[in-house]
């Protein structure tokens, strides 16, 4: 009897867990705001303006401005002085080149494969393997990355356009192939504080034979496993990709990224 209730008491406790984790699987969907990469922002008062600032009503001509969103926070409680320093809604680690536009081919020639992972906010740094494809008889899929994050090789390399799909394990607590990505789900609360602040950004640093890629993340997605689908891009894209919740593992939570500089070798 003992262990009947033991076991029952696991059952629900699993049960309770599971129940608990998909209902806040919601809260993972982020954005971040505007989505605009490389672009300084800021806001002046215009001369006419200038020139009226005693009649002017304050409170109703700067509410239509978003300040919130425009203002280098440093000026929120004085907006009138706002225009001396320029917000940038992406900050370039030191080190790196602005990347391109579209309109450079160069940046279209081949890049070699990913060799390693870096996401300094989250204390990641892993080598990045490509994937193979595994051979079911009736079906193929791609392997599981083994202690590593895995590239799916059709998709985008480091500096390419299109986008790029990378695979890690949250947790594998039977196949023992590691949690690279153990604390990928802390990206969207990263997002919603600086949503908050009006500025920052979470780096993610891929290398290659040719040189270091900077990605900066735009947002965060939950689907469920059988929605997820390979995708590409116009632009230059990153999508990192892990199982969750955690001991259930049947949603995928997908970060996106966008490239906003370079370091060659």
């Amino acid at each position: 009897m003992v262990i009947g209730v033991v076991v029952l008491l696991l059952v629900g406790g699993y049960l309770i867990f599971i129940i608990n984790e998909k209902s806040n699987l919601d809260q993972l969907n982020v954005s971040l705001n505007n989505d605009v990469i490389n672009e300084n922002i800021a806001v002046t008062i215009d001369e006419q303006d200038s020139k009226q600032l005693s009649v002017i009503d304050l409170p109703v001509h700067f509410s239509n401005m978003h300040f919130g969103v425009l203002f280098h926070p440093k000026y929120w409680h004085d907006p009138i002085k706002t225009g001396t320093d320029l917000r940038q809604a992406s900050h370039i680690a030191e080190g790196f080149e602005l990347a391109p536009s579209l309109d450079d081919v160069s940046m279209f020639a081949p890049k070699g494969t990913a060799a390693r992972i870096v996401i300094p906010m989250l204390n990641v740094d892993s080598r990045v393997d490509e994937l193979g494809i595994i051979d079911l008889g009736d079906s193929r899929e791609y392997e599981t990355p083994d202690n590593t994050v895995g590239h799916i090789p059709e998709t985008a390399d480091p500096g390419e356009i299109g986008n790029g799909w990378f695979f890690g394990h949250l947790e594998s607590p039977f196949s023992g192939e590691g949690n690279v990505f153990r604390r990928l789900p802390e990206i969207p609360e990263l997002l919603r504080e600086i949503n908050e602040i009006g500025e920052g950004g979470i780096d993610i640093i891929l290398h290659s034979s040719t040189g270091e890629y900077l990605y900066q993340v735009t947002s965060s997605e939950v689907l469920h496993a059988d929605e997820l689908t390979i995708y590409g891009s116009d632009d230059f894209r990153i999508s990192l990709v892990t199982c969750i919740p955690r001991l259930e593992y049947s949603h995928r939570l997908i970060i996106k990224a966008v490239l906003v500089g370079f370091r060659n070798f």
